[in-house]
């Protein structure tokens, strides 16, 4: 689809939308004046006097996802902290005081790795199991806690 013919067809007053609607963008090139992106700019009154009328600086939506209301978001506006699924799983422990019986069978999250030598519990040769946690066995793991995504950028309109 040609940008240009999309860029004139986003910047007449006759696009229908009312001014403070949010449109996600997806070109590198910016849409005409009539829209400022929501980076949290300052709102020039005087350019932009319908949209300072409602907020003096453009939303910050850089970075976040938008989410609609209702289920488990927070109120309208309002940033809303990471949270990830419940991670569970388990491991048996049972002995008799001369042999720690450990963690069989262990699920989930949890793994084991068998030990002949080490000092973690006073240990003397005898050969134990050492019980690990790796949350990437169940879900998704990253550096950070998203969805599924492509990245967009989010304008205003402002006139």
């Amino acid at each position: 689809m040609d940008s240009n013919r999309i860029l004139i067809s986003l910047g007449n007053s006759t696009d229908g939308l009312e001014i403070g609607m949010v449109v996600a963008w997806t070109l590198s090139v910016n849409p005409s004046d009539n829209y400022l992106e929501c980076n949290g700019q300052v709102v020039d009154g005087s350019k932009y006097p319908k949209l300072y009328a409602l907020m003096h600086n453009t939303p910050d939506y850089r970075g976040v996802f938008l989410r609609g209301l209702g289920g488990n978001s927070t109120s309208l506006g309002e940033l809303q902290g990471d949270a990830i699924r419940n991670i569970t799983g388990s491991f048996m422990v049972a002995g008799n005081g001369n042999d720690h019986g450990l963690g069989q069978p262990q699920s989930g999250a949890f793994y084991q790795s068998w030990r002949t030598s080490g000092s973690e519990w006073g240990n003397n040769g005898t050969p134990y199991y050492m019980t690990y946690f790796d949350a990437s066995r169940v879900v998704p793991v990253a550096v950070e806690n998203r969805p599924v995504n492509k990245a967009v950028r989010y304008f205003i309109k402002a006139k």
